[in-house]
C-alpha cells in the first residue's frame, strides 16, 4: 500500500513551525471536540475516522525523529505502525491502542484531569487553616497625632489549648481509627468510561485527611482546640496618622486550625479633632480674633499648640480681616517623621460698637482723613 499522504500540519490546524507547545495545545482541543464520546454531531463513524486522522498526525509531530522525516520526504511510512506501546483494547478493529488513540496520558488529561507525578495522590493529614482576623478601634486626639503615643489594647481571642495542643483529643492523644476509610486518610472512587475503569481519590471527609478521629474530645476545649483568653497588645499609634487609618498588627488575630497560623489584628484609628483646629494633609488651621485697633496698629498674640504650650504671631500694622499668615512647621508631622505640615491661622478683626469716648477720639481721625462719617 502507498504510504500515507496527509498534511498533518493541515489536520492539527498548526503551521510548519508550530512548537511542541503548540502542536500539544492544537491536539487537545481537537480532542475535545472529534472524540467519539464528546463529539455531538450524528455522524459518528466520521467523528471516529477524524478522531483516528488527528491521532495519526499527533503520532508523527510530537515525534521529533518522525517529524523531521515527515518534513523532509513529506510521509513517514505505515501510519499502523505509529504505535508506542503493544496492549490491544477489545473493539479497536485489531489495531494497537495507541493506533487508535495516540498519547493515552494527554486524552486521559483531557477528561479527567492530570496526575503526571505518577502513584495516587494523597492527603497528608489535615489541611492547616489560618485563623480568623480581629478588628478592633481605638481613638486618640490631635496632640497624638502629633507626638505618637502607645495605647494598650486588651480584648478577647482564640487561643491554640495547651492541654490538647490545638487538636481537640483528651490529653492530645486521644484518637481512634476514621471508619470511614479506615485509617488511609482517603476515598478511592471508579470511574467507567470509553477508556476503561480509572480509579479517582480525594481526602476522607470524615478525618479530613489524617485517618483518623478523636475518641475522647478534650474536657478543656470540648475538642475545639482552641479556648478564649483575654489579650493585651501594645499599639505604636505613629505620629502623623491620618482620621480612619488602620494599622495592621500580625499575629495577634485567632489562632489557626491544624498548626495553621494565627490571624492579624487590625487597628482603626479614630482621631477627636478640637473644635478650633481643622487638619488638611499635614496642615493645620485655625481662626484668632485681634480688635480692629490692634489691626490698624500692629500687634503680638499667642497661638496655642495642640501639643501644648504656644508660640508668637507678630500681626503687622495694617491687617486687614481674614489675613492668613503661616507659622512654619507647627502642623502635623509626616507619617514618615521627616518632617511637619505648617499652622495656618486666620485673623479675624472684631470691629464692634465704639464707645463714645472711642467715637469722639474716631471723629478725630476721620476729620485728619478727610473721611465722612455720621455725626
Amino acid at each position: 500500500m502507498a504510504p500515507s499522504r496527509k498534511d498533518y500540519y493541515e489536520i492539527l490546524g498548526v503551521p510548519k513551525t508550530a512548537t511542541p507547545e503548540d502542536i500539544r495545545k492544537a491536539y487537545r482541543k481537537l480532542v475535545k471536540e472529534w472524540h467519539p464520546d464528546a463529539y455531538k454531531g450524528e455522524d459518528k463513524k466520521s467523528a471516529e475516522a477524524k478522531f483516528k486522522e488527528i491521532q495519526e498526525a499527533y503520532e508523527v509531530l510530537s515525534d521529533q525523529e518522525k517529524r523531521a522525516t515527515f518534513d523532509r520526504f513529506g510521509y513517514v511510512g505505515d501510519p499502523s505502525a505509529y504505535s508506542r506501546g503493544s496492549g490491544r483494547t477489545p473493539g479497536a478493529e485489531g489495531g494497537h491502542f495507541d493506533d487508535i488513540f495516540g498519547d493515552f496520558q494527554d486524552v486521559f488529561d483531557v477528561f479527567f484531569g492530570s496526575n503526571r507525578a505518577g502513584g495516587t495522590a494523597r492527603t497528608q493529614g489535615p489541611r492547616a487553616i489560618r485563623g480568623e482576623d480581629i478588628h478592633a478601634s481605638v481613638v486618640v486626639d490631635l496632640k497624638d497625632v502629633i507626638l505618637g503615643k502607645k495605647v494598650i489594647l486588651e480584648y478577647d481571642r482564640s487561643t491554640t489549648c495547651k492541654s490538647c495542643n490545638g487538636n481537640g483529643s483528651e490529653g492530645g492523644t486521644s484518637y481512634k481509627t476514621c471508619p470511614n476509610c479506615n485509617g488511609t486518610g482517603y476515598i478511592k472512587e471508579e470511574h467507567r468510561s470509553f477508556f476503561g475503569i480509572f480509579s479517582n481519590t480525594h481526602a476522607c471527609n470524615t478525618c479530613g485527611g489524617s485517618g483518623r478521629i478523636i475518641d475522647k474530645r478534650c474536657p478543656d476545649c470540648g475538642g475545639r482546640g482552641t479556648q478564649k483568653e483575654r489579650h493585651q497588645v501594645s499599639v505604636n499609634i505613629p505620629a502623623g496618622v491620618e482620621n480612619g487609618s488602620t494599622l495592621r498588627i500580625g499575629g495577634h488575630g485567632n489562632a489557626g486550625q491544624n498548626g495553621g497560623p494565627s490571624g492579624d489584628l487590625y487597628v482603626s484609628v479614630r482621631v477627636e479633632m478640637p473644635s478650633e483646629y481643622r487638619r488638611n494633609g499635614n496642615d493645620l488651621y485655625v481662626s484668632k480674633e485681634i480688635d480692629y485697633v490692634e489691626a490698624a496698629l500692629g500687634t503680638s498674640i499667642d497661638v496655642g499648640l495642640p501639643e501644648g504650650g504656644s508660640e508668637t504671631l507678630k500681626i503687622p500694622a495694617g491687617t486687614s480681616p481674614n489675613t492668613v499668615f503661616r507659622m512654619k512647621n507647627l502642623g502635623v508631622p509626616n507619617i514618615s517623621g521627616s518632617k511637619r505640615g505648617d499652622l495656618l491661622v486666620t485673623v479675624r478683626v472684631n470691629i464692634g460698637r465704639p464707645s463714645s469716648r472711642e467715637k469722639k477720639l474716631l471723629q478725630q481721625i476721620a476729620k485728619l482723613k478727610n473721611s465722612k462719617v455720621v455725626e
